[in-house]
């Protein structure tokens, strides 16, 4: 595994700074705290830009003067000021108007009404109903405004976890904008987050009704499980910070109780086999991190 703290590349600083703007702010912050003499940073005051420079030469600057120690606490600054992170801090207000528009509305318990992408399925299950048309209108709309609420729910809970992720380890630089593939540099090395809704159809076919208790007890197995089983289309053997929900409706104070008792230090190390389609079955161990919500 390649850590920046290392190897640094253009490629890398455009996954965690994202455009030419930040990496602008980036450098600037850079040459407040380790003047860049040697390369002549012109600065127009008046926009805080740097002049004389095309964008190649601001990301090979960015390269050239990469300092682990220091540009990590410059790009946590500069994360500081994000959208994303001042939603994550502002969250629990965010949620507490969310679940109370969520009862006023009556829909129940806080549970998906069909899973991402299986809508036509859903909707076929409705139309095989012997119902009159007008019921099954009324099923289709409440499962689409349940389904798009607790996307918003989801969103406002993923910023909130990401913020506590980010507070949690000083080492721990984002991605200031999504990346595919890569959402923390932890310890200088790269994770990308995944979210699963459950520890797999499987695991819960496989363990019965001690499913739950068998996850609670092995979360090893759990990331074992979400490697092997993951889609083919989507595979990766990359490290990952998995997220893992055991229960749909956690609330925000026991997110918050689990992460702060979550080790996001040091990583587990998982061996799985996966059975491609042309590749057959082959052998990989990977580095991530577990972390499993449940009432």
């Amino acid at each position: 595994m390649i850590s920046i703290k290392n190897t640094f590349s253009e490629d890398i600083a455009k996954k965690i700074i994202s455009n030419k703007d930040n990496a602008q702010k980036y450098l600037l912050k850079l040459n407040e705290i380790k003047a860049i003499d040697n390369l002549k940073i012109r600065i127009n005051r008046n926009n805080k830009k740097i002049i004389d420079l095309t964008t190649d030469q601001i990301w090979k600057l960015v390269v050239d003067t990469w300092d682990y120690n220091i540009s990590k606490e410059i790009i946590r600054e500069i994360f500081k000021q994000t959208d994303k992170y001042k939603n994550g801090k502002e969250a629990n207000k965010a949620m507490d108007i969310l679940i109370t528009e969520w009862e006023s509305l009556k829909l129940g318990k806080i549970s998906w009404p069909f899973s991402q992408g299986a809508f036509d399925n859903f909707v076929q299950s409705i139309n095989s109903e012997k119902t009159s048309g007008l019921i099954k209108d009324e099923k289709v709309k409440l499962a689409a405004v349940k389904y798009r609420r607790i996307k918003e729910i989801n969103t406002v809970r993923n910023d909130f976890i990401e913020t506590l992720i980010f507070e949690k380890n000083k080492n721990i630089i984002p991605t200031l904008k999504h990346s595919r593939g890569v959402d923390f540099f932890i310890n200088g090395e790269s994770y990308d987050q995944k979210v699963a809704k459950s520890p797999t159809r499987e695991f819960i076919k496989d363990y019965h009704s001690d499913w739950k208790k068998t996850a609670i007890e092995n979360p090893n197995l759990v990331a074992k499980y979400l490697y092997e089983k993951q889609d083919e289309g989507r595979f990766g053997a990359e490290p990952r910070l998995l997220i893992v929900y055991l229960d749909e409706d956690v609330s925000i104070e026991k997110i918050k109780n689990t992460i702060k008792n979550t080790n996001l230090a040091n990583p587990i190390s998982i061996n799985f086999t996966y059975k491609h389609e042309n590749l057959g079955e082959k052998n990989y161990k990977v580095s991530c991190f577990i972390i499993l919500f449940y009432n």
